[in-house]
């Protein structure tokens, strides 16, 4: 199977598939990392979707009605540790949060629409419907735009357009008999996004995403961002391995004939008062669908009334935990689409580290928390966070590590404060159990350590599974440079976790340590079917692929462990109140 398009992902999402086609895709799913990532922005707008539901708007008993017209979401999410290159978000994330999000996004759809789901992506649909009135107060009162972006992508964007901040572009070439054209622009010093149309040589959209305007094989980008001397910018996440296209997302409107790219602007300098007052956006596109052209496009950028409309707010306090982390909230930034808080950590290079915080006004309003992104708790804890800012969030520094966590823009009238509620940290841990694989088809081993507690088996299929096993070994497919794909053959074991009490809610197994009979460390790939935050404890269900030459003991031991502090009281002032 090919790669997927969006409007593959529109009908897997809204349960419109054959069943033989869904299970095409999620075979394909489980083993493409570039449909992974496709999948992954998906899940972020769900989860973006699922903070604006008003819980009063549902009528009674109409989420169960719904429930029951969704089929199951039985994708194994993979957690690889050597068959790809980077471990995509959405494999260490339960598809439980896909499935909880798509039911409330529909529910509150329905109660909207009298019934007509008319969006292509719950999310979109959802923010759009009850976005609330714009909250950057300080902006003029009549700077309302007819924009196209005031009604679509996330509420950021949505404000920043209902505020001004949409440029109207017009800026179109045709090669080919195929119109490209970008029709509006929305950038500040967090972000730049662009509205984009593909048309026929008769004038018809092109129901296209952003991968159909290059090839995945591509080292050179398809669109440059340039000053207006003409000097190329450079962004620190442009590795050389890497496609440089996959950097942007892009998300398709096909009933409305556009398609949204984004960008983020903060690898590129690292100030935001470094920003040019002009950005040239430079399109080079030598691909749409399958035709072959030459479509260049030279797109200037104003950014002087955005970086009028940001401020920089300096922070600069630091906590120091009584295990020796050190944390230095630097600096708040206002944007028109958004807020980004920027938190320096001491991390050592193989260190692992966390945290957890709240911002609140004077009254002890909620106005937005965040979750270390591993953190198997964030639906719990996250809210008014923008996933749509996409990068790495964490980049090395001399000292440490410094942290970008981003937010939808927020009143500031009544103060903001910054509140730490936990603080994760490593400590030495002694867990250890041996297996044998042949008594494994018949037996199960339970072991524990400090309240953590794991038990194995054989793994039995179930008639959902994807992949399929038999008798312990099975084949596994994965995808090889060329786009082609080789099976591999495994061992199959199930595991059932439930961390302790102080266990931080964080992927486990990073710290694991898997050998053979002989002391020879395997290669094992974990599968996570489930996880769970609950009374204060973390479970999480799945299995382990061990792959040839098959073992017949197998040992499993970690030294270190993730654990929470959650006796933290630590608060700052950032805005006072007006």
């Amino acid at each position: 199977m090919s790669c997927l398009t969006q409007r593959d992902l529109i009908a897997y999402m809204e349960d419109k598939l054959s069943p033989r086609d869904k299970r095409e895709l999620e075979s394909h799913l489980d083993h493409c990392v570039h449909c992974q990532r496709q999948l992954e922005h998906f899940v972020d707008g769900l989860d973006q979707a699922d903070e604006a539901l008003p819980g009063d708007l549902l009528p009674k008993h109409l989420d169960q009605k719904i429930i029951r017209s969704l089929s199951a979401h039985p994708v194994r999410v993979l957690s690889p540790t050597a068959l790809s290159y980077e471990q995509p978000l959405w494999k260490k994330r339960s598809i439980a949060i896909m499935k909880r999000t798509t039911i409330a996004a529909a529910a509150i759809a329905l109660a909207i629409s009298g019934g007509m789901l008319i969006s292509p992506n719950f999310a979109q649909y959802v923010n759009a419907a009850i976005s609330s009135s714009s909250l950057q107060k300080d902006l003029p009162a009549n700077a309302v735009s007819k924009s196209k972006f005031a009604d679509v992508g996330d509420r950021g964007i949505q404000e920043a357009a209902q505020n001004g901040f949409a440029v109207p572009i017009r800026a179109s070439v045709t090669d080919q008999g195929i119109t490209f054209e970008v029709q509006e622009v929305v950038a500040d010093p967090l972000r730049i996004s662009m509205m984009v149309t593909v048309k026929d040589k008769n004038g018809r959209f092109m129901d296209l995403g952003w991968n159909d305007l290059y090839e995945r094989a591509d080292r050179e980008p398809a669109i440059t961002l340039k000053d207006k001397l003409g000097n190329i910018l450079k962004s620190s996440r442009n590795a050389e391995d890497r496609n440089p296209n996959e950097y942007w997302d892009s998300y398709t409107y096909p009933n409305d004939g556009f398609l949204i790219l984004n960008r983020e602007l903060r690898s590129y300098f690292d100030d935001p008062k470094q920003i040019p007052d002009v950005l040239v956006v430079d399109f080079n596109i030598n691909k749409i669908s399958d035709r072959k052209g030459n479509w260049k496009l030279s797109v200037p950028v104003d950014m002087k009334k955005a970086k009028a409309a940001t401020h920089i707010q300096e922070i600069n306090k630091t906590y120091t935990t009584r295990q020796g982390l050190t944390l230095d909230v630097k600096q708040m930034t206002f944007a028109p689409s958004g807020i980004e808080l920027v938190i320096d950590r001491n991390a050592k290079k193989d260190e692992r580290s966390g945290y957890s915080y709240q911002l609140v006004d004077e009254q002890g309003e909620v106005l937005g928390s965040w979750d270390s992104a591993d953190a198997w708790k964030i639906p719990r804890n996250q809210s008014h966070v923008n996933g749509w800012i996409n990068w790495s969030k964490s980049v090395p520094t001399q000292n440490g590590v410094r942290d970008f966590q981003y937010f939808y823009p927020i009143d500031d009238d009544k103060g903001i404060s910054f509140e730490l509620e936990s603080v994760y940290y490593e400590e030495p841990a002694a867990f250890r159990v041996k297996l044998d694989l042949d008594r494994m088809e018949k037996e199960t081993v339970t072991a524990e350590e400090k309240g953590d507690r794991f038990t194995f088996k054989k793994y039995v299929r179930k008639p959902e599974d994807i992949v399929d096993f038999e008798e312990g070994r099975g084949d596994l497919l994965q995808v090889n440079p060329d786009g082609t794909t080789s099976k591999i053959e495994a061992y199959h074991l199930a595991y059932d976790g439930l961390l302790g009490e102080s266990t931080a809610p964080m992927y486990p197994f990073d710290a694991w340590s898997i050998t053979d009979e002989n002391g020879k460390e395997r290669e094992v790939q974990f599968l996570i079917d489930k996880t769970e935050y609950k009374n204060g404890r973390t479970i999480v269900q799945g299995g382990m692929l061990v792959f040839k030459p098959l073992p017949k003991q197998l040992t499993i031991s970690y030294d270190k462990k993730m654990t929470e502090n959650r006796n933290v009281n630590w608060e700052i002032p950032i805005v006072a109140g007006k």
